[in-house]
């Protein structure tokens, strides 16, 4: 159980259960929560606890929220965040779900307003992507997007990938 949520009784269905939202300031302490969890879990894998440290102990995550919540989407399950997806310009720049609730389409969903959004004023789309982090490449790559370029970031101590997809909206 992960923010309250009791996966034993979600449903197969539970995707047509999930809304999708504009953030609001209120959600600020859920989708740092999230991502904090999601942090650990994810980049735990491969990324020294040590590099983690500033975001998952200090207030980077908590700083980053504040500033972007107006370009935030969140996805919600009854009154709870279960997902999110932030924007900044065409850029992609954060997609998270709860671990309990991966592969029910809720990232799908979030990736396809993000794009609906940015395709208004955006011929592409880009995001960037630890390049260890398997799951979340193939999750992109299904989506469409391609690999641009890869390099290495000295904070996280990994590399990371560019990825970009086509959109076919206006140029901004």
């Amino acid at each position: 159980m992960a923010f309250g949520i009791n996966v034993d009784v979600i449903p197969p269905t539970a995707s047509a259960d999930i809304r999708l939202r504009a953030a609001t300031e209120a959600d600020t302490p859920a989708v740092v929560g999230l991502c904090k969890v999601s942090l650990s879990t994810t980049y735990g894998a491969f990324m020294d606890p040590e590099r983690m440290r500033p975001w998952t102990d200090g207030t980077e995550v908590e700083d980053y929220v504040a500033r972007t919540w107006p370009r935030m989407t969140v996805a919600v399950l009854g009154d709870q965040v279960v997902g999110v997806i932030a924007l900044d310009q065409a850029v992609i720049d954060l997609v998270w779900v709860t671990d309990e609730l991966r592969g029910y389409g809720i990232g799908s969903s979030l990736i396809r307003q993000a794009e609906a959004t940015l395709a208004a004023d955006h011929t592409e789309a880009e995001l960037e992507c630890f390049a260890p982090n398997l799951a979340a490449l193939a999750f992109y790559q299904s989506h469409g997007y391609v690999e641009v370029r890869r390099y290495y970031e000295a904070a996280s101590g990994a590399d990371k990938v560019v990825l970009r997809k086509p959109l076919g909206g206006a140029i901004s």
